[in-house]
């Protein structure tokens, strides 16, 4: 038995999570960035800087037994990218574009279902504090989701600036302003202006804080929101959404774009543009991120920045739930068939096809089975195609099997690779 809000992932799921980090480290490196790896424990302090109340209250803490001093495993990562750029790294040229493959530890209560270890990649971007640098983590996040397969997702774009500025008057008292954000994060309208009213707020300041709960939608938000308040920091947040906007549609990619601006969750070191990316079938964001201006000077190197992280076992559930409504097997695909006289072009075959990426069984048979034998057992193990290398010496084609469809094609080992990265099916 193990504690709950953990798991064990047995060999597929294992091969499947190292594919999709591959994959997703690969686009990282695509567009320039590189990886670090932080500590999976730091002093307390690290993350006192970066995180919220809520997220350090969940924290994993225990006594460094040399130094007396309080640890936590790491909750979240960001804060500690910060300290790397700040320290190890303040000696480079900005900007820095960082990545990370890594675990955090958040205490959940039970009955809450959620992970307790949870699995990120994510991506920093140190230095630039333009629209164009906002937009890239988005566009970013889009090309990783659409190279695991993912089309069916969503980005909820919102304004940390305007959403702060809208209520302001209330952060004098903490206490006030923190019963604010639990209405408006949780959506509860009524429950929300019921209490305004009973704290005998303006109802100037009633409206405006009541709007936040409607601005969720399309283009027409941003005017709608533009409407709502004279504030000069207001308006000037919103321009930078809409640039940051503009930036995304100019690359194709505003089909997955919804705004939220009444997006309250998430750090307390979001200071500009953030965003959650969600599919259905998963109960909760697949990641998120957004800008953290301030938290870098924490750590004594002042530098705008911004971010995102994926959480891998989310994303994981969310490919499988897609493969089985497209009726896709997910794990192996190339299962490699041949006589046992075959065995040493089999071999050289399977390793020039594997040096590619492409994950490989062999298998020997004598005699050769039926077409349909072959079919089933590749289906039981969740393979995509089948290759049976013919009987006859000195043969150069090889039969490809689409185990979807059970259709087949000849074709010459030299083109096999490339009918495998066509990833078509076989009609």
């Amino acid at each position: 038995m193990i504690p709950k809000g953990v798991a064990t992932l047995l060999p597929d799921g294992t091969s499947h999570r190292r594919l999709i980090e591959k994959e997703i480290l690969s686009s990282f490196s695509r567009w320039g960035y590189q990886e670090v790896t932080p500590p999976i424990f730091e002093y307390l302090d690290v993350f006192s800087l970066g995180v919220g109340e809520e997220i350090l209250d969940s924290a994993y803490k225990f006594v460094d037994r040399a130094t007396g001093r309080i640890m936590v495993l790491r909750p979240d990562v960001t804060p500690q990218i910060a300290r790397i750029a700040s320290t190890l790294l303040s000696g480079q040229a900005r900007p820095l574009r960082l990545c990370y493959s890594a675990n955090v530890f958040r205490h959940q209560e039970e009955h809450a279902g959620r992970e307790r270890e949870l699995f990120q990649i994510g991506g920093e971007l140190i230095g630039f504090s333009d629209a164009e640098a906002d937009a890239e983590m988005i566009a970013l996040s889009i090309e990783v989701l659409q190279g695991l397969g993912l089309r069916d997702f969503r980005i909820t774009l919102g304004q940390m600036a305007f959403t702060r500025g809208l209520l302001r008057p209330f952060m004098a008292s903490p206490a006030f302003y923190k019963k604010i954000l639990h209405y408006v994060a949780k959506k509860e309208a009524s429950q929300l202006e019921q209490w305004l009213k009973q704290e005998s707020v303006d109802q100037k300041t009633q409206k405006e804080v009541l709007s936040l709960l409607d601005l969720f939608g399309g283009e027409a938000v941003l005017e709608r929101a533009s409407r709502l308040t004279d504030d000069a920091a207001c308006r000037q947040s919103l321009e930078r959404l809409e640039a940051v906007y503009a930036l995304l549609k100019s690359a194709g990619h505003q089909e997955y774009i919804i705004f939220d601006l009444g997006e309250v969750r998430g750090f307390d070191y979001y200071t500009g543009t953030i965003f959650e990316i969600f599919t259905e079938g998963v109960g909760s964001e697949l990641g998120g991120g957004g800008r953290y201006d301030h938290l870098l000077e924490k750590f004594g190197a002042p530098s705008p920045s911004t971010g995102f992280a994926l959480y891998i076992e989310r994303i994981q559930s969310a490919i499988e739930k897609s493969s089985l409504r497209n009726g896709t097997p997910n794990g192996v695909d190339l299962l490699l068939v041949h006589s046992p006289d075959d065995l040493k072009r089999a071999i050289a075959l399977a390793k020039d096809i594997r040096k590619r990426g492409y994950r490989v069984i062999q298998k020997s048979f004598n005699p050769l089975p039926l077409k349909e034998a072959v079919l089933e057992e590749a289906a039981g193990q969740s393979i995509s195609k089948v290759a049976l290398l013919p009987e006859e010496a000195g043969m150069s084609t090889v039969q490809l099997f689409d185990v979807l469809t059970g259709k087949c094609e000849t074709c010459n080992q030299e083109n096999l690779i490339s009918r495998l990265d066509s990833n078509e099916t076989i009609t």
